[in-house]
């Protein structure tokens, strides 16, 4: 096309050889692939680099080309200041660029690519090549360990795989909604767990908190999950979740353990919140960054724990029909297995937090908890900050280990969910 930039013109060429070469490549020969499809463009090496699972460090994945360091940390290089911002970063001697990667709004690690052109026209090349990166990785993810070893920094237990292996990731946003999520400890993680999913208008959210923090634990949360999956992909309500979550756990596990959780519903197009607690930390609602209401409502009981209170008040029905009991005892029955629905509605911007008490209960070397206040402060203080939501969690996690120097004794998962009505009005405006 006249007058069309050189990298602009290549990069459709790049892509497409790219495309055409990724169904068969090997999950490690990505770096080496990519290196080879962009040498039209004067890069001299190219170099991945994946954050841990912790997101304290970027690691190498093999393969890549050129000399670099094996690990770069996140809170203190030029590449983690990359990661940590989502924006292309530069150094001189050698000029040296490091691009966000990401997959979606997940971000994966950075790119590392020394250039000989840092003009617009060649950043938006640089930019499409990263995306391409990202692509490529996602999709051969699942066939390979490549990448799962490249980010780990020591052996995982049994029960986190379990859980890690349900994760949806830990961002996840369009022009509507946003969701930014993570939990520790990521190795050892027990029983905490999360999960969302968008369809039309509808975004489900959870978080579940099992007790314990052995393998019973971990299948016991993903169990919680399976089971609210299969049911919303039914077409169940949150009622409906709850119900068979309830009788899935309470089967499978004896009725001697519980799974307590948060089950949630925004409609992205009228920013109604609805919820069931069940036997969790009630949400917590920020508004303009400087309002923080707790959203404390009646609950029922922890999933597990319904169908035995059943059996157990189904045996006082019998003795209230021979008059062993009083006459309110079925209305007490009732009351007690009724599964509460709750709802606010949201103004734009608003920001719901769903955590488990690992986060708030977790105490300093005074004993000291971490608190629901300082949980809020620390996200309010962020956003004045225009420290992005992914970012946020990242540094919030970390604040949360510090507290308790270094070792969590419970689970702590958060999940932030915030909706944005007036950037998809931005869009739709001529």
């Amino acid at each position: 096309m006249s007058g069309e930039s050189k990298p602009a013109a290549l990069t459709g060429e790049i892509v497409i050889n790219l495309l055409n070469r990724s169904h068969l490549l090997e999950p490690g020969m990505v770096a080496g692939a990519i290196a080879e499809a962009v040498q039209p463009l004067g890069i001299r090496a190219v170099r991945i680099y994946l954050s841990d699972l912790q997101q304290r460090s970027l690691r190498l994945l093999p393969g890549s080309t050129g000399e670099g360091p094996e690990t770069l940390e996140i809170g203190s290089t030029v590449a983690g200041r990359a990661y940590r911002s989502i924006r292309i970063q530069h150094s001189e001697a050698p000029e040296r660029l490091w691009i966000p990667l990401i997959d979606g709004t997940e971000r994966l690690g950075v790119l590392e690519l020394e250039v000989t052109d840092v003009t617009e026209p060649a950043l938006d090349a640089y930019r499409a090549i990263a995306s391409m990166a990202g692509l490529m990785m996602v999709s051969k993810a699942s066939y390979s360990d490549t990448y799962a070893v490249t980010r780990r920094t020591q052996a995982m237990s049994l029960q986190a795989e379990v859980v890690w292996a349900f994760l949806p990731p830990r961002t996840f946003a369009t022009d509507r909604v946003l969701i930014a999520a993570t939990l520790e400890p990521a190795y050892a993680v027990g029983g905490d767990a999360f999960d969302y999913s968008l369809l039309g208008d509808s975004m489900h959210v959870a978080i579940f908190d099992a007790t314990g923090h052995d393998l019973a634990a971990g299948l016991m949360a993903s169990v919680a999950m399976a089971s609210s999956r299969s049911t919303r992909r039914s077409g169940g309500s949150l009622a409906d979740i709850a119900t068979l979550a309830d009788h899935a756990i309470a089967t499978e596990f004896g009725g001697y353990r519980f799974v307590t959780a948060l089950l949630c519903h925004l409609d992205v197009k009228t920013g109604l919140f609805t919820w069931i607690p069940c036997g969790h930390p009630p949400p917590l609602l920020i508004r303009r960054n400087r309002t923080i209401k707790e959203l404390a409502r009646p609950q029922r009981l922890p999933l597990g724990l319904s169908e035995v209170d059943r059996i157990h008040h189904g045996s006082e029905r019998a003795q209230a029909a021979a008059g062993e009991t009083s006459s309110g005892a079925g209305q007490a029955d009732a009351d007690r297995n009724r599964t509460p629905e709750h709802t606010v509605r949201l103004g734009a911007g608003d920001r719901i937090l769903l955590y488990t008490d690992g986060i708030t209960e977790g105490r300093a070397a005074d004993g000291a908890p971490f608190s629901v206040e300082r949980l809020s402060d620390f996200v309010i203080r962020h956003s004045h900050d225009g420290t992005p939501a992914p970012e946020m969690i990242r540094r919030l996690h970390h604040a949360i280990s510090a507290h308790q120097r270094g070792t969590l004794i419970d689970d702590a998962t958060i999940v932030m969910l915030e909706w944005m009505p007036d950037r998809a009005q931005q869009r739709l405006t001529p």
